[in-house]
């Protein structure tokens, strides 16, 4: 979910939901296509009100409005996006730039890595500084294209592909602040 897709999000919740915020739900991105309150001790909230002060439920939304790019932003920093998000994104890229672009094999290097900047999936090729740090399937032996195809769909189709972004993220997903 990106900025504008938050902002849409927000201007589709219902009043009632902001009311329930402004009483102590918090707000929840759901599989990073919408937003729904909860309890601000479940994963994925992205606002709770805190010391925060609103006159009314419409000067929260406003506020949430203005705020969308440093309230996306700092969820990202410690959230990851969801497996479906994930995988409808990266079945997009793959389909654009094809599979072998994301393949590495003893006799070639991948074309262009996988990162994922605030929600959004993006490639970037052998001239990025970010590029060796980047997420692509290594295979063990040269294939055929038509195996290459098979291997990237599987990559993906296994979660392995969801996996490698996880556990490269590892840390930064599990880590708090410590007062």
């Amino acid at each position: 979910m990106n900025s504008k897709q938050f902002i849409a999000a927000l201007e589709a919740l219902e009043q009632s939901h902001y009311q329930a915020i402004l009483e102590g739900a918090a707000l929840v991105v759901q599989n990073d296509v919408a937003l729904t309150v909860g309890k601000s001790e479940q994963p994925f909230v992205i606002f709770e009100l805190g010391e925060e002060y609103f006159e009314s439920d419409q000067a929260l939304k406003a506020s949430l409005i203005e705020r969308s790019e440093a309230l996306v932003a700092e969820y990202y920093q410690f959230n990851p996006m969801s497996k479906q998000c994930f995988n409808q994104q990266l079945t997009q890229l793959i389909a654009a730039h094809g599979a072998d672009a994301l393949v590495s094999m003893p006799s070639k290097q991948a074309d262009l890595k996988l990162f994922v900047d605030q929600g959004t999936l993006t490639l970037e090729g052998a001239d990025s500084p970010r590029f060796k740090y980047g997420i692509s399937l290594a295979l063990s032996e040269n294939y055929p294209p038509m195996a290459i195809e098979n291997k990237v769909k599987n990559w993906l189709a296994s979660d392995h592909a969801y996996g490698d972004y996880i556990s490269v993220n590892v840390c930064r997903f599990s880590s708090m602040d410590v007062a």
